[in-house]
């Protein structure tokens, strides 16, 4: 089949997939940084068209033209125009109606039943579309927004196969959804730790984000740091004091607990109004 694919590294093991099976991928579409697309660059190499911009309604119907039968989205910042092409799907990562919005990831740490991949039709607004599949992923209870995002990666693959197996039968069967609940964009002042919260919440919180770093100030400056270890201990300093620092550590004490940062996880933040 004739595909054309639009996404960044999330789901990238959908177009690998994709390419291992023998479909004929026209171009790739993919998110412009900060976006990382660095497992799809790898995987066209020099063979797969691709671009990083938004495809006008006009550029979309030229592919179509050329025989594009399939449009994916994976994990791809732009609203696609609607067009005549036969099959145009995107892989959401949540179990919809529930969690529609750019970046869910975060949220279902603390909301586990929600956690899953839905393969819809798509339609004029974002993740709104018809359900053709879903598939449920068990969180476990220290469960961080990197090993959650993995699972999706798997779980998508193993969704596109079933649809693959009938496509025509699985589009037709689709399901409208309804009573749906939207999740915001998260900013950055919901990364940031606050030292007067209990341990238990900053644990959350720095699983929620996993990888991509939780927010600390420091001399009233913003930084972001990927490598946080927090442990429960009764003390009466208050909030927020430095109890250790050496050239690879920094040790600061929250409400019932301590936060020790590893510096070389530390970078500074550009924008210091960022978390506004």
């Amino acid at each position: 089949m004739k595909i054309v694919y639009f996404g960044n590294n999330l789901f990238s093991a959908c177009l690998q997939h994709l390419i291992a099976e023998g479909h004929q991928i026209l171009r790739v579409y993919k998110n412009s940084a900060p976006h990382d697309t660095s497992n799809i660059d790898r995987l066209c190499g020099n063979n797969i068209p691709q671009s990083d911009h938004k495809p006008s309604l006009s550029e979309l119907n030229e592919l179509i033209l050329l025989g594009a039968q399939m449009f994916i989205v994976a994990e791809y910042s732009h609203l696609l125009p609607i067009t005549d092409v036969s099959y145009a799907i995107n892989i959401h990562p949540t179990l919809l109606p529930n969690g529609r919005g750019p970046t869910p990831l975060p949220y279902l740490i603390k909301s586990p039943e929600f956690s899953g991949v839905t393969l819809h039709k798509i339609a004029a607004d974002f993740d709104s579309g018809d359900i053709i599949l879903q598939a449920k992923i068990a969180q476990s209870s220290d469960e961080s927004l990197t090993t959650l995002m993995i699972k999706m990666h798997l779980e998508a693959v193993t969704l596109l196969k079933v649809f693959f197996e009938n496509v025509a039968k699985h589009y037709q069967d689709a399901r409208s959804q309804s009573d749906y609940t939207h999740w915001p964009m998260i900013n950055a002042s919901q990364r940031v730790l606050d030292w007067h919260l209990p341990i238990s919440n900053l644990k959350t919180l720095i699983r929620s984000f996993g990888h991509f770093g939780v927010i600390i100030k420091l001399n009233e400056k913003l930084w972001k740091t990927t490598q946080v270890e927090v442990i429960d201990y009764q003390h009466n300093l208050l909030p927020g004091k430095l109890l250790f620092e050496d050239n690879n550590l920094l040790a600061i004490s929250a409400l019932d607990g301590i936060v020790c940062i590893h510096k070389s996880s530390i970078s500074a933040i550009e924008n210091q109004n960022d978390n506004k």
